[in-house]
């Protein structure tokens, strides 16, 4: 019997409207299980999503792992790079017109409001403080802050010069996803879903993965549909996190994909 739902955001859980359907809230309130979500997202891009499956203050995992917190946002862990990655990259920044967004905490970070930046907060439904690269640079440094995530979003040729001049220099502290061909996420190197839900079981729970029922759609979610008792990839997914799932969805997230397989794998039970 599961005793746990760990699920990914975007492209998983989401409808149309990047919200919860009534029937995706409907089936986590009849299934009653723990329920942590797991995201490249900020932890206040998330909250208004507990607050709508009714477990705000529950544990979450945020930036693929990055940063957990446990109940009532108590930081279980935190993973960060060093600020020395954002003075390298604004050097090459300066010379492009790619968003560079700085997270920390729950601190965003961004130069201008531009279409990436609008695209974003719609998405997330939170607002960046806009100041400079440099300026985000500084206040990390006189804060002796880590950087949880940058996410840089551009052009795919600009993306790709990013990548061809980060990867000699920083390639085997750093992991470069790559989302889509236009956004760019690099967080520190051996973080991983799967991980950090381990990390909050031994924390915070009285049972391993093998209770636990994980929905993902895309590479950062691997391990985490890899690891988990029954781990299930939804219509939309990779390819290759297809292969790794236990069940493959007939729906995507715009048609409930999680909801449905709720009500298949638990509430039936």
């Amino acid at each position: 019997m599961y005793k746990l739902i760990c699920t990914d955001i975007d492209g998983t859980l989401l409808n149309t409207d990047r919200y919860l359907s009534d029937g995706t809230i409907s089936a986590f309130a009849k299934a009653n299980l723990s329920t942590i979500l797991a995201s490249s997202r900020m932890p206040s891009a998330m909250y208004y999503l507990q607050e709508g499956l009714g477990i705000l203050e529950q544990p979450l995992i945020a930036y693929n792992g990055g940063l957990i917190l446990g109940t009532k946002g108590k930081v279980i862990e935190s993973n960060t790079l060093s600020i020395d990655i954002l003075k390298t990259l604004i050097s090459h920044h300066n010379n492009y017109t790619y968003n560079l967004s700085i997270y920390s905490h729950d601190h965003w970070f961004t130069d201008k409001e531009d279409v990436w930046s609008l695209r974003e907060i719609n998405n997330t439904r939170v607002t960046p403080a806009y100041q400079t690269a440099t300026e985000s640079f500084e206040f990390l440094k006189t804060k002796s802050l880590g950087i949880h995530k940058l996410m840089c979003m551009g052009s795919s040729s600009e993306i790709d010069s990013i990548v061809t001049f980060l990867s000699p220099i920083f390639g085997d502290h750093v992991h470069l996803y790559r989302s889509k061909d236009t956004y760019l996420e690099i967080t520190p190197k051996y973080i991983d879903k799967a991980k950090a839900l381990q990390t909050l079981l031994e924390k915070e729970f009285d049972f391993g993965m093998e209770k636990v029922i994980a929905f993902g759609d895309n590479h950062n979610d691997d391990t985490l549909i890899k690891s988990a008792g029954l781990g299930i990839a939804v219509a939309n997914a990779t390819n290759a996190l297809k292969k790794l799932a236990d069940y493959i969805s007939p729906f995507t997230n715009k048609e409930d994909a999680v909801a449905k397989a709720i009500e298949k794998h638990i509430t039936l039970l």
